[in-house]
């Protein structure tokens, strides 16, 4: 049986499974006893709003734009809690995703009252209601 090239369409997806096997061989390799108390307090939030995003059955435009507003929250707070000053910061974090959950919420009714013309339209609102949301969350508190 020969064996066959695979269509480049097919390199992401590849890349993927490999990169997520060699993720899980270092963590079979090198046991870290924190490693699922971080995942789950800094992934799951997320995963949550995305979850709660997906039960409504928005475009997938709209998702990757919460999805995009989630990632830049995260990498803001790694930025903000690596300096020394906030040792309680990871508390903030969590706090903020109430704020997450409904600038989506809000973000799919607009969408669902007036549909946006184009996908870039769609990832936008999501972006800005995720991000909206955070940012009233996060000046709330």
């Amino acid at each position: 049986m020969p064996l066959r090239r695979l269509p480049l369409k097919h390199l992401p997806a590849i890349s993927a499974i490999i990169l997520g096997m060699a993720l899980a061989i270092a963590r079979a390799l090198v046991p870290l006893d924190y490693f699922w108390d971080n995942f789950a307090a800094y992934w799951l939030p997320q995963a949550l709003v995305l979850g709660l995003l997906l039960l409504t059955r928005p475009a997938s435009a709209m998702i990757a734009g919460a999805a995009l507003a989630l990632a830049i929250h995260l990498l803001l707070f790694c930025l903000w809690i690596t300096t020394a000053q906030d040792a309680l910061g990871w508390i903030y974090y969590l706090l903020n995703f109430p704020g997450a959950v409904l600038g989506a919420a809000a973000a799919r009714y607009l969408a669902k009252r007036r549909p946006p013309r184009s996908a870039l339209g769609s990832g936008l609102l999501g972006f800005f209601g995720v991000a909206l949301g955070l940012l009233l969350n996060f000046k709330l508190q």
